[in-house]
């Protein structure tokens, strides 16, 4: 039951809201425009030019579903590419680790070991710039290796790219 609504004078009014059918009304179709039903009742020059249309669209579409074979075949290899370069990636980056957690367990051994100042200092300056040294070699191999896979995982997509442009002019 709706919730009473007062007037603008007090009084409760109990009216019930009041609904518009809004929907639009459309034309009847003409009569006198008569629709084949079979393609045999079509005049012959709109039949071949349907024919012709419907064989042109047929083409198109098998040279669209080509392209994507292709593009996706280069979209796939490229990321593989991209996978095995990741692999690659982790696994120097591992070394890098592995190398640097090798120099430090040489370098505190080898700090135990010292018998003066001087030979604490020594070492450790020593042991410092061969950090520096293998961590900018280290980044320099990863940097390679980075811009390596950046250009082959590349490569399929453009020569995809290059081969439908050249069919496309």
């Amino acid at each position: 039951m709706p919730t009473p609504r007062k007037n603008p004078k007090g009084a409760a009014s109990t009216a019930e809201p009041v609904t518009i059918d809004v929907t639009p009304v459309l034309p009847a179709p003409a009569a006198d425009i008569e629709t084949p039903a079979e393609p045999e009742m079509l005049p012959q020059p709109l039949k071949e030019t349907l024919e012709a249309s419907i064989e042109k669209v047929a083409d198109f579409r098998e040279q669209i579903r080509h392209a994507t074979e292709e593009a996706s075949a280069s979209i796939e290899a490229s990321l593989k590419l991209v996978s095995q370069g990741v692999t690659d990636l982790n696994m120097k980056t591992i070394e890098a680790f592995q190398a640097s957690a090798d120099a430090q367990f040489a370098f505190v051994k080898a700090l135990l070991s010292t018998k003066s100042m001087s030979d604490f200092i020594t070492l450790q300056n020593e042991h410092l710039r061969q950090q520096f040294e293998t961590m900018n070699a280290a980044a320099k191999d990863v940097s390679d290796l980075l811009q390596k896979v950046s250009t082959q995982s590349v490569e399929p997509l453009k020569s995809t790219l290059a081969k439908s442009l050249k069919l496309a002019a």
